[in-house]
């Protein structure tokens, strides 16, 4: 991601609680997820959970049925080496409301993403594209889950990553905060009196750069 985040990530230095090292990441992890359910995607399946998921690739045209190489992000098959499907809800039919993860490279677009979607008069609608690894997922009063998405950046060569939280309104999803920082081998929270600042500045960085649409 291009941008001015090498002076950012000076602010967030001051901005964050004291560093975490290695040895207290796991309880930290911990606490801080503590009510998400984890999501790895791995995308090293054979076969889909559910057949529906084949067919509602198709349906989005996202991808050939008839590509048998697994090895074309250009032209992809409708296989789990590059789409998976998940609930938005507990509730909906996952036909009716899902989350799509599509792999790395696929489309010619280097970085993950996690597009929601939902029916709406028969016709499924794409409501939120994120540039971004959905990681985590919890039940929420607004009926479609709350989401954890880990966006990343390279600042001066080294890789950052931005865990947010996202909430459902009014017919998608929107961005709440910045939950966590995090590099090769640091994780910090931000301090309760600059997480809002902090939160809207990269916010603002992830719209320009296009990582939230």
């Amino acid at each position: 991601m291009k941008s001015y985040l090498s002076l950012i990530l000076v602010l967030l230095l001051a901005a964050c609680s004291e560093d975490e090292t290695p040895n207290k990441k796991k309880k930290l992890a911990s606490e801080d997820v503590a009510q998400f359910k984890g999501v790895e995607t791995l995308f090293n399946e054979s076969n889909f959970p559910d057949a529906k998921h084949k067919e509602l690739l198709k349906e989005l045209k996202i991808c050939s049925e008839f590509q048998k190489d697994t090895t074309n992000y250009m032209e992809p098959a409708c296989s789990p080496k590059f789409f998976r499907i998940l609930p938005m809800t507990d509730d909906t039919k996952e036909e009716n409301a899902f989350l799509l993860q599509i792999k790395s490279k696929v489309g010619g677009i280097k970085l993950r993403r996690t597009v929601a979607f939902v029916r709406e008069k028969g016709e499924l609608t794409k409501v939120n594209t994120f540039v971004a690894n959905l990681i985590g997922t919890r039940p929420s009063k607004q009926h479609y889950y709350d989401l954890i998405l880990r966006f990343n950046d390279n600042i001066d060569g080294e890789i950052i990553f931005y865990n947010c939280l996202f909430t459902w309104e009014r017919g998608r999803y929107k961005f709440q905060s910045v939950e966590l920082i995090e590099g090769a081998t640091w994780r910090q929270r931000l301090k309760p009196e600059f997480k809002d600042s902090v939160s809207n500045d990269i916010y603002n960085i992830l719209v320009k750069n296009e990582m939230i649409l």
